[in-house]
């Protein structure tokens, strides 16, 4: 309790902190204020860091951009040779060059495909070894792709190989990059980075989004329906054709295992892979069909705000959103017509999406047959 007689200072602590003398009343007002600032302190120093952390990755990143940049301006005269853990080079005039036939273990080789690695991502992998493709999608990411031997440490580790809770985008280890070819489908994962690094822009796709509150707002697929994906080996463009929410919970219903589906052994096994995406899918666009022998890209990250917040909020924090997209097709235009593209009013969710957000259930498979080719099973 204050005393008339007490220093400005002593009359402020005496105020804020529990001391002899206090009624009970006065003891619990000033211990909720103390729990509340040291919650605030808490989150403001946690906000900081995260600030400090999303600049420090932005710097990095922006450096990787550049290097790799650099390197596309010089790759129409300059290529070169490199496995992932080596690089060498022999001189031939004024273009360098290496070639090693695909080996037998390779799952995905062509016979006598040489292992030609493509000059942009000279500086990049000797800096980084790991380092097997680009992938970019203007305004939202313009990143390394990394791959090791598991799915792990590229969740814990930047580019450079220092402990990071943003770590890099990689590609699943199963999925295997190759001069000889591509699997059926290559699965890429990356953190939903609140300063929109790696993928924290990708849930902008979701037109269910807290943000935008509406359904019908597929503005920023219109905006971004394609997806650059240029392995060490060989260029690509993708288009997108879908975008899901994903539980990983079996107590909060079914779980869709798109990430477990690199290759298809039939065009049954295909179609039925593609017709659960499309149900799940928040929009689709006609001008994007999907057909077998198309290679697929599917993009994969954190999502939050539709799990089941009532167990914890780890457990919201395991939903994923996840973008899919095709291989732009040989002779194929790269542009797409984004005119016919529309929000899906009804996309397969979860139980626990219904339960806490939406209430009702699935009305059925809507998705026009032609988003499908030679679909037999619609």
């Amino acid at each position: 309790m204050a005393n008339k007689n007490d220093n400005a200072f002593m009359r402020v602590v005496k105020y804020l902190i529990p001391w002899e003398g206090d009624k009970p009343s006065e003891k619990i007002r000033k211990l909720i204020f103390i729990a509340a600032a040291v919650v605030l302190v808490v989150t403001v120093s946690i906000l900081i860091a995260n600030g400090v952390h999303s600049a420090n990755d932005k710097k990095q990143n922006d450096s990787l951009a550049s290097i790799y940049n650099s390197g596309n301006s010089t790759s129409d005269t300059s290529t070169s040779s490199s496995t992932s853990s080596t690089s060498s080079t022999t001189s031939t005039s004024s273009t360098s060059t290496t070639s090693t036939s695909s080996t037998s273990t390779d799952p995905y080789a062509e016979k006598d495909v040489p292992n030609v690695v493509q000059s942009s991502f000279d500086e990049l992998l000797a800096l980084n070894p790991d380092t097997v493709g680009w992938l970019s999608i203007d305004d939202v990411v313009n990143l390394p792709v990394m791959q090791t031997t598991d799915n792990d440490y590229y969740l814990t580790h930047d580019f450079n190989g220092n402990a990071s809770a943003m770590g890099a985008l990689y590609v699943d280890y199963h999925n295997k990059v190759t001069a000889g070819g591509k699997p059926d489908n290559t699965v890429i994962y990356g953190h939903n980075d609140a300063g929109a690094e790696y993928f924290g822009g990708l849930p902008n796709y979701f037109n269910y989004s807290i943000t935008t509150g509406d359904p019908d707002n597929i503005s920023f697929y219109k905006a971004h329906p394609t997806i650059t994906y240029n392995t060490i080996y060989k260029n690509s463009t993708y288009k997108i054709f879908a975008g899901m929410l994903a539980n990983v919970y079996e107590e909060d219903g079914e779980v869709f295992p798109y990430h477990t589906v690199r290759t298809f052994g039939s065009k049954a096994d295909f179609d039925n892979y593609v017709a659960n995406i499309l149900d799940r899918s928040n929009f689709y666009n006609t001008d994007v069909d999907v057909q077998y022998g198309d290679k697929l890209l599917t993009l994969s990250t954190c999502m939050w705000g539709y799990g089941t917040p009532s167990i914890s909020a780890s457990r919201d924090a395991h939903l994923r959103w996840v973008i899919f997209a095709r291989e732009v097709r040989e002779g194929e235009d790269a542009s797409v017509d984004v005119s016919k593209a529309y929000a899906n009013p009804d996309p397969l969710f979860f139980d626990a999406y219904y339960n806490n957000y939406a209430g009702g259930s699935w009305g059925g498979r809507k998705w026009p047959k032609e988003l499908l080719k030679d679909y037999a099973n619609y």
